[in-house]
């Protein structure tokens, strides 16, 4: 089974306009999809036929409505009720020129359901995979999971930036997914080029992470494994629709090629061509994109200098 955690679920309500500021807008196109990371992760799952059930917690009637909206999606999930008068999020994402997000806080989290999200994942076993992935505004709460689901020897993947990131690399989580932006941020170094990011990708590594997946956009993708092995791979050839989910694509194409194969480099393929699959649609890329993008991708093995 592979769990996914989205501390911070949201409705995202997508527009496909031309944002222009101080004027009423209307847009061409209209659609509402379930949003939080982790989310995207489980339904990009479900579409290449892996067990998946979405964790995290929800709130009031739009937390309602996303569980509503899994279920019609038949995405398994337990998203713990807030109480209190809390309510889960709505981001708006303006897909146009230039594409634009307003994304939403959402609803504040306490010690008690921090401790009930712990006992719930007290089921995990070794062959199990959690997934923590987005934004969280408490990063002692992500080190905490990782260090409990990590005591039962699963798989730990871990998606988040910054200074959240820095603290659970103590944890050695088996996957981080940095994009080369997010990569260069945590150390404050701006346009990286290939070889840089595999040296600030050796120092993470140094410091906690087991393998070091980064993204690259339209240069692609590089794997460097636990075991020193690099791989690089292309990126895929077509119009770029959508942005939100491709990375959470990636890392669901990467886990199921791994799960199937035990190989890093055809892991990374199918991951890279899940991404591209999102990329180039509306919302999530299926099985049917993906596939079709595969033979697109190739890897190679780069001797570490």
């Amino acid at each position: 089974m592979i769990y996914t955690i989205t501390a911070n679920p949201s409705i995202d309500y997508t527009m496909e306009t031309d944002l222009i500021l101080g004027q009423v807008n209307r847009p061409r196109s209209e659609v509402i999809y379930p949003g939080g990371k982790g989310i995207n992760v489980s339904l990009a799952l479900l579409q290449l036929g892996e067990e998946t059930k979405a964790l995290g917690f929800a709130a009031g009637r739009i937390g309602q409505t996303i569980r509503d909206m899994l279920d019609d999606l038949q995405c398994p999930h337990n998203l713990l009720e807030l109480g209190e008068g809390r309510q889960s999020r709505i981001n708006v994402k303006f897909k146009g020129n230039p594409e634009t997000a307003v994304n939403g806080f959402g609803p504040d989290l306490h010690e008690e359901d921090m401790v009930r999200l712990l006992d719930l994942l007290r089921g995990v076993k070794k062959e199990d995979t959690v997934v923590l992935s987005g934004w969280t505004k408490s990063i002692p709460f992500y080190v905490s999971i990782l260090r409990q689901v990590s005591a039962e020897g699963c798989i730990t993947v871990l998606d988040c930036t910054g200074e959240a990131l820095w603290q659970c690399l103590s944890c050695r989580p088996f996957l981080i997914k940095p994009n080369l932006e997010e990569l260069g941020a945590l150390f404050g170094v701006e346009d990286l080029e290939i070889m840089e990011a595999v040296d600030l990708a050796l120092q993470l590594q140094r410091e906690g992470a087991r393998n070091v997946l980064v993204t690259m956009g339209a240069d692609g993708a590089f794997l460097l494994t636990e075991d020193e092995q690099l791989y690089s791979a292309n990126a895929c050839i077509g119009t770029v629709r959508n942005t939100v989910g491709a990375g959470d694509s990636l890392i669901a194409g990467f886990l199921t090629g791994l799960k199937r194969t035990g190989d890093y480099a055809e892991a990374l393929r199918l991951g890279v061509a899940a991404g591209g699959a999102t990329a180039f649609s509306d919302w999530l890329g299926t099985k049917e994109d993906i596939m079709s993008l595969l033979d697109q991708v190739q890897v190679e093995k780069v001797p570490l200098e």
